[in-house]
């Protein structure tokens, strides 16, 4: 079966979650409860990886409680059996972002519209990434980060900060 055939219906995930008919929701993909998912979002699609085939993604993507993943959004599960792309709760996702494979946010986040997260980023709680945010692969943002509208995130953030800029610095007081 081709990756592109297993597709949940909307009717499998608990009913408090609010799942537009567009929304593109594949098999891998657990979904805890008063999550809202807007129209043509995807969810659970391969990662891009060179040289890996696209039927042997096997990991997962786990999606907390009360999200809001807004619509054109595109979440992507992880090569790895073993491996997960994970959101946790309460976050918001902005229309037209989208999240790499093996990505880890953490709770309470925003991921503004237009934001690109690159693969095996991780993203701590509380942080606000703007309109137009770009984290290249395998970086790390702390806690409570602010990153500044188009900024570019090319090194690991530190907790409690603003970041600016192409590359993202800290923003001096």
């Amino acid at each position: 079966m081709k990756h592109f055939d297993k597709i949940r219906s909307h009717e499998e995930f608990d009913p408090s979650n609010i799942i537009h008919p567009t929304a593109i929701i594949f098999d891998n993909v657990e979904l805890g409860k008063n999550n809202v998912i807007g129209p043509y979002a995807i969810i659970g699609s391969n990662g891009e990886m060179r040289g890996v085939m696209q039927e042997d993604f096997k990991g997962r993507v786990i999606i907390g409680d009360n999200n809001v993943i807004s619509e054109l959004v595109t979440i992507q599960r992880p090569y790895g059996e073993d491996c997960i792309t994970e959101v946790g709760s309460d976050n918001i996702i902005m229309a037209h972002s989208h999240i790499g494979h093996d990505v880890k946010i953490g709770d309470s986040t925003e991921l503004c519209t237009g934001t690109i997260i690159g693969g095996y980023v991780s993203i701590g709680s509380g942080s606000k990434l703007k309109l137009g945010v770009t984290v290249r692969n395998r970086k790390n943002i702390g806690t409570n980060c602010i990153v500044g509208m188009c900024s570019v995130v090319v090194s690991d953030l530190e907790d409690d900060k603003i970041y600016v800029g192409n590359p993202a610095k800290e923003l001096k007081k």
